[in-house]
Parts: C-alpha cells; sequence; structure tokens
C-alpha cells in the first residue's frame, strides 16, 4: 500500500475540515431544524433527532480521519 505524502496528508486533512464546517453548517440550518416537522421518522425518531445524530457520526469519522492524517506527533510528516 502506498504511503501518503506529507502534502496529500494537508489536503486530505484541509478536505475534512472543510466537510466538517459544511455538515455543521448543513446541520444548524432549516434543512435539519425544521418547526413542527417530524416527518419522515426513522425507528420513531424524529426527523430533527435522527438528521443530528448522524451529523454527530459523521463528525466522529472525520475527527478520527483527521486525527489519523496528523500522526502521531500532531504533524503531517509521522505516520
Amino acid at each position: 500500500m502506498e504511503t501518503l505524502t506529507p502534502q496529500r496528508r494537508k489536503f486530505y486533512f484541509s478536505l475534512l475540515v472543510g466537510l466538517s464546517l459544511l455538515v455543521v453548517i448543513l446541520s444548524f440550518s432549516p434543512l435539519i431544524l425544521s418547526k413542527n416537522k417530524i416527518e419522515p421518522t426513522l425507528f420513531e425518531m424524529p426527523y430533527t433527532l435522527w438528521t443530528s445524530i448522524l451529523a454527530t457520526l459523521i463528525l466522529i469519522i472525520f475527527t478520527f480521519l483527521g486525527g489519523r492524517l496528523r500522526g502521531d506527533k500532531g504533524d503531517f510528516t509521522s505516520k
């Protein structure tokens, strides 16, 4: 498996940061936080609840991937 160069790691990290900001902006937009909207439900959870849980899980995955990209030393050179 090919290792990533530090420049590639920085690019992917920046991409994750941008996607994280997009998820946060969307999760506080009227798209998710609609007044009196409970449909569609998922496992009998209202729309706002399950979309917020989904957004949280996405942010947790992005945080994990970002930590893996930064490496043990907190920079982009360590593996």
